[in-house]
């Protein structure tokens, strides 16, 4: 685990401990077969996950969860997660993305139905559904349309490259209750797989963290119960707000799992094969490259805990100040995970972009992370507006 300058509890140890075991055994030797297989979600592994207690530790332990719901603890689970796969780490851990806006805009009623079904041995698998074709990262612009009915709502949109889409039990669907309001019109609702008008596309082909399978969702005429409703009509975008600054922060965390097994990965490498006579960490351009990995590590991950540690203070933090630390952490964390997947593969030459080692793959998969929950671009938006 890369370096953590604030003291741990017992059991954040005893969780770090667990997720570094399971990366290590279960995990990374699983990790080339998922890639090669491309578009199937490695269920096999999220269920021996679940047994072991992983995929609900971030739920509040009134539903049946683990009860980590701070987000420092949660950043040191994903990065040892990660560390053994990017796209398996975050597969294994999506049912706690899926219950920040439940959390944050739920009844208790709603909160006891939809998360207890995600603990135990056997838990739901969820999805958020908030990206549409023509809305990446401005989300307050989607035009899925959630109308009025007796009783609740029909839905009518589509959606593009959702996580866990077609396998996922549960859904957060955004949609806009109110067009006219932009981001006050966003309203989140609550749908089941089999929900009548909701439909899936094909698999996504991707460059990277295949491990997550992403499709489309097709809603035509999909009734949802007012019950179903998160929190008040045009709340929505609230929610999602909230969980993009914890999501943020959270694959920050994951960038850099996979930024210091690529680091790693290169370090050893360097010790061992030679070049000119001396192993190649020896030559002074290697050994500032890798300088400049575990530098750009160390900071990235120590500005990815502060962050944590700013949402889990609440109210005592500004909101702004919030949502800039997030951004700022999101940012520099992707892109160390790029340069030093980059410099991994550099490091290792012509065998650095082989299939023999993992770095080729870790390079597609760190790329991933300067896109999702919003690009560089947007972060650099949201670090300026939010200023303080």
């Amino acid at each position: 685990m890369s370096y953590t300058p604030w003291p741990l509890s017992d059991e954040q140890r005893d969780v770090i401990d667990l997720c570094r075991a399971f990366a290590a055994e279960e995990i990374r030797p699983a990790a080339r077969a998922v890639d090669e297989a491309d578009t199937e979600s490695p269920v096999g592994i999220f269920r021996a996950a679940a047994k072991v207690g992983i995929t609900d530790f971030m739920i509040p332990e009134e539903y049946g969860g683990g009860g980590f719901t701070d987000v420092f603890t949660q950043c040191l689970v994903q990065e040892q997660l990660c560390f053994g796969d990017p796209g398996i780490g975050n597969f294994v851990c999506s049912n706690g993305f899926f219950a920040d806006p439940i959390l944050a805009l739920g009844t208790p009623e709603q909160k006891e139905g939809w998360l207890r079904p995600l603990t135990g041995d056997d838990p739901k698998f969820t999805a958020l559904a908030t990206t549409e074709p023509g809305s990446g990262s401005d989300s307050a612009s989607i035009i899925t349309r959630a109308d009025r009915a007796d009783g609740g709502y029909v839905l009518n949109g589509q959606k593009a490259w959702i996580s866990n889409a077609g396998l996922a039990d549960f859904y957060v669907v955004f949609a806009k209750t109110d067009p006219a309001q932009r981001s006050r019109g966003v309203t989140a609702f609550l749908l089941e797989k089999d929900t009548p008008g909701m439909e899936f596309g094909a698999p996504m082909k991707k460059m990277g963290q295949r491990a997550i399978v992403c499709r489309e969702i097709f809603l035509s005429d999909a009734f949802v119960p007012e019950a179903n409703r998160l929190g008040g009509e045009g709340e929505g975008f609230y929610g999602l707000m909230r969980t993009f600054d914890i999501s943020r922060v959270v694959l920050g965390a994951a960038a850099l799992g996979t930024a210091r097994a690529a680091y790693e990965y290169a370090r050893d490498y360097a010790r061992e094969r030679t070049q000119f006579g001396k192993a190649i960490i020896d030559h002074q351009a290697v050994a500032f490259r890798l300088a400049d990995m575990s530098a750009r590590i160390d900071a990235a991950w120590l500005q990815v805990l502060n962050a944590a540690r700013m949402i889990d203070a609440g109210s005592a933090v500004p909101r702004q100040r919030v949502t800039a630390s997030a951004a700022m952490a999101k940012l520099n964390a992707s892109e160390t995970a790029m340069f030093c997947t980059w410099a991994a593969v550099q490091t290792l030459g012509g065998w650095g972009y082989s299939r023999e080692h993992p770095v080729e793959q870790w390079m597609r998969d760190a790329k991933l992370e300067e896109i999702e929950e919003g690009t560089s671009d947007i972060m650099r938006v949201l670090i300026s507006r939010n200023l303080v």
